[in-house]
């Protein structure tokens, strides 16, 4: 009688705090696909950064019709570990010795809210004193 008490209340606590937005369970499954980091105007637009995830564990990071970014990506309890290639043509300003090479790097974004149409990763080392959320939404 207790377990179905606890139980009971744990889902009406989620019920609750779900916001009129399902939570959805982090997966390979879930994150196939193609998501944008500029809303749902950005599905589809010329110059949208977008993030695409194979099911094959491959992923495709770019803007338009340009992949700037490619990789091997995996979930790790609550976030996205990948390991990816950037390309010489990408710029930064705070890598300004890496614009005539390509540049290998290891992130490993928290996902912190999941949704049927959207997630949000968290973004930043324990060192740093602000760390940055950013929305993905599911493109069609």
């Amino acid at each position: 009688m207790r377990y179905a008490h606890l139980l009971f209340c744990t889902l009406a606590l989620q019920s609750v705090f779900s916001h009129g937005d399902e939570a959805a369970v982090l997966s390979p499954v879930y994150l196939q696909g193609t998501w944008s980091l500029d809303g749902k105007e950005g599905c589809g637009a010329g110059s949208a950064r977008y993030v695409l995830f194979r099911n094959n564990g491959t992923l495709e990071v770019g803007q338009g019709a340009q992949a700037q970014r490619v990789g091997f990506w995996r979930i790790i309890n609550d976030a996205i570990v990948a390991n990816t290639l950037t390309a010489p043509n990408v710029t930064e300003e705070y890598h300004p010795f890496f614009r005539d090479s390509y540049r290998y790097e290891y992130v490993a974004p928290r996902v912190v809210k999941t949704g049927a149409e959207s997630f949000t990763i968290e973004i930043g080392s324990d060192l740093e004193k602000e760390k940055q959320q950013v929305e993905l939404t599911r493109c069609p």
